[in-house]
């Protein structure tokens, strides 16, 4: 992994928005098609992950504990209130060949709508419970349901918390909790599913007026706002350039 600056001092980003008015992948795809080099930042509740980009192609990410590019990708994908920034010239390799940004937004986006469907039924801050009766007198069990079964306990977890307990794939964790739910083994109470609109479904959107930038930085964005972070005391400021050389050496 290495990762170069050309200026003396850590240039501010030369993109920004928010994610509630242009998706990931919208912004991936400006980035792909301008050939753009440089690092795209993603924060968010929770989540504070970073893609490189070098002449247009994916070369690095660290997001969490994704291990390849496209488990990074489909991480940031799911955020959906958020900021985006994209600075240039900031460049990282994790050693392994770049990959084109279409297809790695092809191998996810069957697992991103998978998770906007099931969040629509399992809202991640609903209260899970076992069902205090069973669905019948005979009641047989998957492996991986009991797993999931055990992590719940005697309930007053949120489905969150049972997620980053099982610590697997989010998308299987939270199908295993939808079909438990289905077969009667537990119980779901409140819940918010909040804004769910897939970063695929550009459709639905109706982007907020904004301040015009320099339009060939931002192609057909040429809406977004260059903008400073919506607060000063940021919680997602960014780690240490000695921190960031540890941990980013995602294949």
């Amino acid at each position: 992994m290495s990762q170069t600056n050309n200026a003396d001092e850590a240039p501010a980003a030369s993109l920004v928005g928010s994610l509630e008015t242009f998706t990931l992948t919208d912004v991936l795809h400006l980035l792909e098609e301008t050939g753009q080099t440089g690092e795209l930042q993603v924060v968010g509740s929770g989540v504070d992950g970073r893609l490189w980009l070098d002449s247009g192609e994916l070369s690095n990410a660290h997001v969490g504990l994704a291990t390849t590019i496209g488990q990074a990708v489909f991480e940031l994908a799911c955020v959906v209130e958020g900021w985006f920034y994209f600075t240039s010239g900031l460049v990282s390799s994790s050693g392994q060949p770049k990959v084109p940004i279409g297809a790695v937004l092809s191998e996810v986006r069957p697992q991103v709508e998978e998770w906007f469907d099931l969040r629509r039924v399992v809202p991640l801050d609903a209260v899970v419970e076992l069902a205090p009766n069973p669905p019948g007198e005979d009641v047989q069990i998957r492996g991986d349901q009991w797993r999931v079964l055990t992590m719940i306990g005697k309930g007053g977890q949120s489905v969150q918390s049972v997620l980053d307990a099982i610590e697997g794939d989010p998308v299987t964790s939270l199908r295993t909790l939808r079909d438990l739910r289905d077969a009667g083994l537990i119980v779901l109470e409140g819940g918010d599913p909040g804004p769910l609109v897939s970063p695929f479904t550009t459709s639905v959107r109706e982007p907020a007026p904004v301040t015009p930038v320099v339009p060939d930085v931002m192609g057909s964005l040429a809406d977004v706002a260059i903008m400073p972070p919506p607060i000063d005391d940021d919680p997602w400021t960014s780690v240490s350039d000695n921190e960031r050389t540890e941990k980013n050496g995602v294949a």
